[in-house]
């Protein structure tokens, strides 16, 4: 993970988790299309409250750049004061493909449920807004950590994860700031996690071609069966 250039096409744009707020649907998508133009790259627009008939969902759409809403997902498992409020599970991830690769979204705690990589992913988005009620971000950022790496071992697959910075708070909790990317095949055995919680926008690119090959070699050692195609 570096420090971010302007996005180039065929880029990927992962905003983190509410950054639409309370928005309404039109003015989300607005916003969403307005930066996909902008960047000239696919944005996957982390998550506003939609504010539905049967109630509050907590949900996100992507937008390619030419405008196109290429998915719409949901959280499915809202969780502490977000639950307490009422906010009402959603439908879950969606997938959308990009130069010929699958990609999965799942907002933020959707990621703790393995049942969320029931479908076939060549990397995995996870817009977040992690909360902690440590008086540190340092043990939320360790399980995300270890949970990222997990996720991308057991299913073959890149997890990349965007969060708001730890002082950036929700209902008075403070948010973890676990914003990082997890490869399950590092040239540098140092390197399952990369996290730049600090910075404003980081970057990293997906080898998919290695990934395809660390796919073939844990298939061939009898781990895994070959990824769909």
């Amino acid at each position: 993970m570096l420090e971010a250039e302007p996005p180039a096409p065929g880029d990927l744009v992962l905003l983190p988790e509410l950054v639409g707020s309370s928005l309404p649907g039109a003015a989300y998508l607005d916003r969403l299309r307005g930066l996909a133009a902008a960047s000239r790259a696919a944005v996957v627009g982390g998550s506003h409250y939609d504010v539905t008939a049967s109630g509050t969902v907590n949900r996100g759409a992507v937008v390619d750049p030419a405008g196109e809403v290429v998915a719409r997902y949901d959280k499915r498992h809202p969780y502490g004061v977000e639950a307490r409020d009422g906010v009402l599970p959603g439908t879950g991830g969606a997938a959308f493909e990009q130069d010929g690769r699958r990609l999965l979204v799942l907002l933020c705690a959707d990621l703790w449920y393995s049942a969320s990589l029931s479908q076939h992913a060549d990397a995995v988005l996870v817009p977040a807004f992690s909360v902690t009620q440590w008086p540190t971000p340092a043990p939320a950022r360790a399980l995300w950590q270890h949970l990222s790496v997990a996720r991308a071992y057991e299913f073959m697959t890149y997890v990349a994860v965007s969060d708001w910075h730890h002082e950036v708070t929700y209902h008075g909790q403070p948010c973890a700031g676990v914003t990082g990317f997890a490869d399950p095949c590092p040239p540098d055995p140092e390197g399952y996690f990369t996290g730049r919680a600090g910075h404003a926008v980081s970057a990293c690119e997906l080898d998919f071609e290695r990934l395809d090959g660390f796919r073939l070699n844990r298939s061939e050692r009898g781990f895994a069966r070959p990824s769909p195609a």
